[in-house]
């Protein structure tokens, strides 16, 4: 009787515990609620900040009091503030090569109405330190002015895979030509014109082919090893190594003060020859150590290679937006079903692609046409480096020029 009257009484304590404690969890669980909302709503604002701001930048301009004239310091300070907000804007929108690719019309274009394309900036911090007057702004640009400004200036925004070149470059010194493609198998280093010339089209977002990878067979082919190239020669190395333009030329020691460099772009897949130029660099001192043959070389370098990419970017995207139809042959097919995959990768997931159409079939490998907007090497670039590529491809060519896909 005791014990139950006991229990009895124990009953309260134990409901108001229980009680007390679904009270406390219940805070403790709407608590994390609000946290979790809370934090998934901040990460949402942030995310919308920066979506919103991508036309908006902070920029600082510095300049000094003079005859203690403190409006016109700040008018001075905030309009070298918007010029640096422009270009830093510029920097981040077109990149270092897209920068360096249209240098030339940005600075004669773009950059002398560049604030027209401000919509409008807030101050946002001011200072006077001693003579110097200092500004904070935040500036939104106006990005359809500016893309319209791009237009009209034709900046050259090149998208795609890298633009493979191959260089022909031979030097001639004491009356000697050297080339590289005279004996293709020695396996020779890349001269110092070749070397010059691959950091400065690299910079400006060109591929330079390393010719000492993947030599191609050229027996019996005396008319591709003369010093002297014809056109149909060079285009053919080109194709040999599967590159978009063949760059041609002489790098040329006249005297111990002066060299020229002469540079020919041909556009393979055309057939065509793009653009030329021709630089001489005279050295007030003799040319006598390697460094200073390379400082040369590195300017007429960087000279040729300002003068021609334009011309060469251009020719590649007008190139891109033509519909091509690309004949191929699939080998080593182990089933029609292995096909069929084949056919929906390139139909579905690769870009360019308008139709597959099979045109003959024999045994192990059936070929097609494929229509394509873009050149071959373009094609084999986003089939090859595709992440969703069903199988392992290798691919080769025919004599007749016929692409050969390989299924390893």
């Amino acid at each position: 009787m005791i014990e139950d009257q006991r229990l009895s009484n124990s009953v309260p304590a134990i409901l108001i515990m229980a009680s007390t404690w679904l009270k406390h969890y219940h805070f403790i669980l709407i608590y994390c609620l609000l946290c979790f909302s809370f934090l998934c709503s901040s990460l949402a604002y942030a995310g919308k900040t920066d979506n919103e701001t991508e036309n908006e930048v902070l920029a600082i301009g510095t300049t000094v009091v003079v005859k203690e004239n403190r409006a016109l310091a700040r008018k001075m300070a905030i309009s070298q503030a918007l010029k640096k907000g422009m270009e830093t804007y510029l920097v981040r929108r077109l990149g270092s090569q897209g920068m360096v690719n249209n240098f030339q019309r940005l600075i004669r274009d773009i950059l002398p109405k560049a604030k027209e394309g401000i919509e409008n900036f807030h101050i946002l911090a001011e200072d006077q330190i001693g003579e110097k007057y200092t500004v904070l702004l935040r500036l939104r640009v106006n990005e359809k002015l500016i893309d319209e400004e791009f237009r009209e200036a034709e900046l050259l925004l090149f998208e795609g895979p890298p633009i493979k070149v191959l260089f022909l470059v031979s030097e001639i010194g004491d009356g000697t030509a050297y080339y590289w493609w005279k004996e293709v198998d020695a396996h020779s280093a890349l001269s110092l014109t070749e070397l010059a010339l691959h950091n400065a089209f690299q910079k400006r977002g060109l591929s330079p082919i390393n010719r000492r990878i993947g030599i191609p067979e050229t027996e019996g082919s005396e008319d591709l090893r003369t010093a002297d190239l014809q056109v149909e020669n060079i285009l053919k190395w080109g194709s040999l190594f599967s590159a978009d333009i063949v760059i041609y030329g002489k790098a040329h020691r006249i005297d111990e003060n002066t060299m020229t460099l002469s540079l020919k772009a041909f556009d393979v897949d055309h057939g065509i020859q793009i653009c030329e130029g021709n630089e001489v660099e005279y050295v007030g001192k003799k040319l006598e150590d390697k460094k200073q043959v390379i400082e040369t070389l590195e300017r007429l370098g960087n000279h040729l290679a300002t003068e021609l990419t334009p011309a060469i970017i251009r020719s590649v995207m007008s190139d891109q937006q033509k519909i091509r139809h690309l004949k191929m042959t699939i080998q080593y097919l182990e089933s029609l079903k292995q096909f069929r995959v084949f056919r929906d990768f390139l139909r579905k997931d690769v870009k360019g692609v308008r139709s597959v159409r099979q045109t003959g079939a024999r045994k192990n490998s059936i070929s097609i046409v494929v229509e394509f907007q873009g050149n071959r090497n373009k094609f084999l670039d986003r089939v090859l480096n595709h992440q969703d590529l069903p199988f392992p491809i290798s691919y080769d060519q025919t004599e007749e020029g016929e692409l050969l896909l390989n299924l390893d």
